[in-house]
């Protein structure tokens, strides 16, 4: 079964309502999915909800996802929650807070655009179309460049640099709180698209070891970097980050064994790309298992685990102390 856990709604940046990014899916073969649109957990909302029938309508298997905006050693990164509870109190407090501060900004700059440009190349309702919870610099420049306004969308966000310091200060938590907020919707955490920062000069190999520790639950490894920022991420980059992530050293892996989230074949491509370097801990929660595992278990270290000498999760905690011992102790 495919699987792709991350995908936008026109909640955000995408095009497709979230229903029809459920349908276009499933037409393509995708099991399991998650509609990741960027500081918004709209798409599941949608018309009451109705992302959540067709996906039972249709067989897929649809986790709560999010794209948030954080902070990590003063850069902007990207994570992605997932398993998330709509109704978590500090997240929705916190995208509500963005929703607002984006609106705000986004008034101000239509405003700039309008006096310089001319009143007519660009109106409310052309951005501001039914649905859309999270307003984003492309929605401005993308319209305005098919109207002639730039030559490239490069060359317009070079205009909107220039020209919008309008001190509208989106909220953006550090990415110790972004992990702490998804902890408690009951959801976990990865690293959105890592190679983009390794691309810009952050060791962000280096810190994957301590980010982990400090919660972070996965790294996007396959993700079409060149496709989705032409002429920034070339294939040879794409290839040389993969290959500095092999060379990096051992990584470790843990799953329950009928975990949908994290199915056989996530590992069995982690061996083939990562080889010697991917040491896998897999805890049987099949039917009948010996330490009577659920089949739905699926935090090996937090929620499913049975803090026990003898019980598997255990024993993988212990693993994964000693691996962190082993790569960040001198010896």
């Amino acid at each position: 079964m495919l699987s792709d856990f991350h995908l936008h709604s026109c909640v955000s940046d995408g095009v497709l309502d979230p229903p029809s990014v459920v349908r276009h899916a499933a037409t393509r073969g995708i099991g399991r999915l998650s509609i990741t649109d960027h500081d918004s957990l709209g798409a599941y909302r949608w018309e009451d909800g109705r992302v959540f029938e067709e996906a039972r309508a249709l067989g897929v298997e649809l986790s709560v996802g999010i794209e948030l905006d954080v902070i990590l050693d003063e850069r902007e990164v990207h994570l992605l929650g997932y398993d998330l509870d709509l109704s978590a109190p500090r997240l929705g407090t916190h995208l509500e807070d963005v929703r607002r501060a984006r609106r705000e900004r986004f008034r101000r700059e239509i405003g700039v655009v309008q006096e310089r440009l001319g009143r007519d190349v660009l109106r409310e309702q052309d951005v501001l179309v039914p649905g859309r919870e999270t307003l984003m610099r492309p929605h401005l420049i993308r319209p305005l460049v098919e109207r002639g306004c730039f030559a490239t969308y490069e060359e317009g966000r070079g205009w909107f640099r220039e020209h919008m310091t309008l001190g509208v200060v989106v909220p953006k938590p550090t990415f110790e709180e972004g992990l702490a907020m998804f902890a408690e919707a009951g959801g976990w955490a990865s690293l959105a698209h890592p190679g983009y920062y390794w691309k810009d000069g952050v060791p962000i190999l280096d810190r994957l070891p301590i980010l982990h520790e400090q919660g972070l639950r996965a790294v996007e490894l396959q993700y079409p970097y060149r496709s989705s920022s032409p002429g920034l991420f070339s294939e040879q980059d794409e290839r040389e980050f993969l290959a500095a992530l092999r060379a990096s050293g051992e990584r470790l892996g843990l799953r329950f064994t009928r975990d949908p989230l994290v199915p056989a074949e996530r590992f069995e491509t982690l061996r083939r790309e990562l080889g010697d370097g991917f040491e896998a801990i897999e805890i049987d929660s099949s039917k009948g298992n010996p330490y009577d595992i659920p089949a739905i278990a699926h935090s090996v270290l937090t929620k499913d685990l049975v803090d026990e000498e003898g019980h598997p999760t255990r024993a993988a905690l212990d693993r994964v102390l000693a691996f962190f011992h082993e790569r960040l102790l001198p010896t």
